[in-house]
């Protein structure tokens, strides 16, 4: 296997692991920030970690070499963080997305939630005070639900990763390896 691409896997795993062990001792479960920045850090630093590790050992390369080295190292982490969301929100901790809806449920349930949701959605204008609140419950159930999850995740890191990829290549060309060639 490819070195890029066991350090894209090993990150996963790393970040896996601190999801599972955050879940295990119920600390932080419904605030997804922490989790979103370590993710970023992680898929991050495996793509410069890879990148950086291969720029050190080989002598001739070029800009594009070096995008697919990080990308190479950024895809694995982005498919398999992506695929562990799916089961971590499907299996593991079903009850964020139920209390996601619950919660849109209960603000439904303010005396004024229904116009006002009515008056910044003109097409919701006409509709009964029922009509807007299962319209809405449904848009939330599709929201939360684990495939939708894992497609918007897998779609935002490997975006994040193509980014990613580029800017570093041109960083370790441009600034840390630049004597070298």
């Amino acid at each position: 296997m490819k070195f890029p691409i066991k350090v894209g896997l090993i990150s996963a795993a790393i970040w896996i692991g601190l999801k599972l062990i955050f879940w295990a001792i119920s600390f932080n479960l419904n605030d997804i920030k922490l989790f979103v920045f370590v993710n970023m850090f992680l898929l991050t630093a495996s793509i410069a970690c890879a990148l950086y590790i291969l720029k050190l050992k080989e002598d001739d390369s070029n800009l594009m070499n070096d995008i697919k080295n990080g990308m190479l190292a950024g895809m694995p982490y982005s498919v398999v963080v992506a695929i562990f969301m799916y089961f971590y929100y499907e299996r593991i901790y079903p009850e964020f997305n139920q209390q996601k809806i619950e919660l849109i449920e209960n603000k439904l349930n303010e005396p004024n939630a229904i116009k006002e949701i009515q008056k910044n959605n003109p097409e919701m204008q006409n509709d009964s005070p029922e009509e807007v609140r299962n319209e809405v419950i449904q848009k939330s159930k599709m929201i939360y639900s684990s495939k939708f999850n894992m497609l918007v995740a897998l779609l935002a890191m490997v975006l994040y990763t193509t980014i990613n990829s580029i800017v570093i290549a041109l960083i370790f060309r441009k600034v840390v390896f630049a004597k070298r060639t």
